[in-house]
């Protein structure tokens, strides 16, 4: 099984996910330059022995769990629908806000400099105006949420819990005041604490100043 990662992306939660599992498997590495040599979604996974192709990143979670059995809440579990709900939240509400600092921070940096006021005003503005709140609504869900439980499915870990660190991880540099959130930082410490989280930094060649200057900047 080979797992193409990019760097210091999304695609880092995959190598998590591979070791929370005990899966075998080999790394195929990109970095930015590379990648655009590459016709390729980060991560993709190829299982060459059964002719398998693999792409976005919680469909192969979802996939690698269900057929694997672990990792997962049963559906008669009462924590169901917070698995469900969280396990689609990372990508489909919290990371598209991120996603969008992150938009506006390329177009101030790629204007020429003369007139690079004009951007940075409507990044500062729209932050201000739109994405700082938003960004706050839903990390006040979460840090309540986490008030509570001690994963984000209950008191099971889970692959929701997987999906959600990359875009909370993002959050505690892209948004300003996310010291306030104690549940949170406790959350991330507790992820960070995980053997297989650890083994997955290392063996994805994650670096977390990179990581921390690439989203400082959003803010």
């Amino acid at each position: 099984m080979i797992l193409h990662h990019l760097q210091n992306s999304r695609s880092q939660r995959i190598v998590w996910l591979f070791e929370e599992l005990s899966l075998e498997y080999d790394i195929a590495f990109y970095t930015l330059d590379t990648a655009k040599k590459k016709n390729l979604k980060f991560p993709t996974v190829e299982i060459p022995d059964q002719n398998i192709t693999l792409t976005e990143t919680s469909a192969i979670a979802e996939f690698m769990c269900e057929v694997r059995r672990r990792l997962i809440i049963e559906k008669a579990h009462r924590a169901y629908w917070d698995f469900c709900l969280y396990k689609n939240f990372s990508d489909a509400s919290l990371m598209p806000n991120l996603a969008l600092k992150q938009i506006f921070q390329q177009i101030k940096e790629q204007t020429p400099l003369p007139v690079r006021f004009i951007p940075f005003a409507i990044q500062k503005a729209f932050n201000s105006a739109y994405l700082n709140p938003e960004l706050k609504k839903q990390l006040d869900l979460l840090d309540d949420h986490l008030m509570q439980h001690t994963w984000i499915a209950g008191d099971i870990f889970s692959y929701a819990d997987i999906l959600l660190w990359f875009p909370l991880y993002a959050a505690q540099y892209a948004y300003p005041q996310f010291s306030e959130f104690h549940n949170l930082i406790r959350y991330l410490k507790q992820i960070e604490d995980r053997n297989a989280f650890k083994r997955a930094m290392q063996r994805g060649q994650w670096s977390s100043e990179i990581f921390k200057e690439y989203w400082e900047i959003t803010q």
